[in-house]
């Protein structure tokens, strides 16, 4: 997700003391050509939950977009505990937490502040739903798997911010638009034996293909664990969670959210790692210790990344470098993103006191 809303172009002034603007540098950057960046992300064992992500790339001095205004007027001031007009020590600062140059409880929305120029108010400008087409085939075959269609509220995204002076995690939760599969191809079943392209043409008649395989499910292992109905019960320190996946796994994702009551849930954190070795040379192993869940009842989701959306997200490689985009279009061209799979399981862990 750390490369969903594409930055071109970063400058760091280290040796210099005065402060700039990026915006007095815009003619650097006067013959840029917006672009469109793409992630085409396969869920085989929850088809439905696929989906296709196409942006157009901006630059960070882009003044219209990023103008430091709240634009959709969900920022929140301070709380005037005592109706004095002012702020005071004590009184809490909710998003008046002062920006880029100060402001800290003046009252009034500053740039660099949060819910100023934040997800919600950028990504509706930077989606592009205007494609042609936007299709899944298989590849040796060429037939047609599925047709995807635009949908504004395609998706979640979870931001999570930690505020170091108060010691306080948060995690903000957008929605954002994508292309995700026709509703008459909810019965689609997914072969790991088979690789899959997803082709889209956008107006214009570019053509953008992207293949990928996607891996099985991650293999719990159940010998020497404790299970109640579906949860499985961590209450000694050499409990782990214990899973084999294919031998080619290269990472998995996984994401922790604590269970407060039967319809909440709240994130705790999420990461990957690469696999342990593994007895079995056609398998690899991985292992979560107990001390990486929340006392109490979490839902843990295991993401088996394929090969090329792997080395998408740990890569430090430009996003228009070859090794890195596994999309083309019809000239040959690297086309910015990945076309990938996450093959998803989950499972409640209670990580007794």
């Amino acid at each position: 997700m750390r490369k969903f809303l594409a930055v071109l172009i970063l400058l760091l002034l280290f040796a210099c003391t005065e402060e700039h603007s990026i915006a007095e540098f815009s003619d650097e950057f006067s013959d840029y050509r917006s672009e469109l960046r793409v992630e085409a992300i396969l869920h085989p064992n929850d088809f439905m939950n696929s989906i296709v992500r196409i942006d157009k790339t901006l630059l960070v001095t882009d003044t219209v977009l990023f103008n430091g205004i709240d634009d959709n007027g969900d920022w929140i001031g301070y709380t005037d505990a005592n109706s004095n007009g002012q702020w005071d020590e004590g009184e809490p600062l909710n998003d008046d937490i002062g920006g880029n140059d100060g402001g800290k409880g003046n009252g009034v929305p500053d740039r660099g502040e949060p819910h100023v120029d934040d997800l919600a108010e950028v990504l509706p400008f930077v989606h592009d739903s205007t494609m042609q087409s936007v299709v899944l085939l298989e590849k040796t075959t060429g037939e047609l798997v599925a047709e995807f269609e635009w949908q504004t509220k395609a998706a979640i995204l979870e931001e999570y911010n930690y505020d170091f002076e108060s010691d306080e995690e948060s995690v903000e939760v957008y929605t954002y638009g994508g292309y995700v599969p026709s509703e008459i191809y909810n019965n689609v079943q997914i072969d790991y034996n088979k690789e899959y392209e997803f082709s889209i043409i956008a107006n214009g008649g570019k053509i953008i293909t992207g293949a990928t395989q996607p891996f099985p499910p991650a293999e719990l292992i159940v010998e020497n664990t404790e299970w109640v109905a579906d949860t499985l019960i961590l209450n000694d320190d050499s409990d782990i969670v214990e899973f084999l996946t294919d031998g080619r796994v290269s990472l998995c994702n996984f994401t922790i959210r604590q269970v407060l009551k039967p319809d909440s849930m709240v994130y705790s954190f999420s990461t990957y790692f690469p696999p342990q070795e593994s007895i079995d040379s056609d398998k690899a192993l991985f292992q979560l210790w107990r001390s990486l869940f929340p006392f109490g009842l979490s839902e843990l989701t295991i993401s088996v990344l394929s090969k090329e959306y792997s080395q998408y997200i740990i890569s430090s490689l430009p996003l228009n470098d070859a090794e890195l985009s596994n999309l083309r279009d019809q000239n040959g061209d690297v086309v910015l993103g990945i076309a990938g799979s996450s093959t998803v399981t989950k499972l409640y862990v209670n990580n007794s006191f």
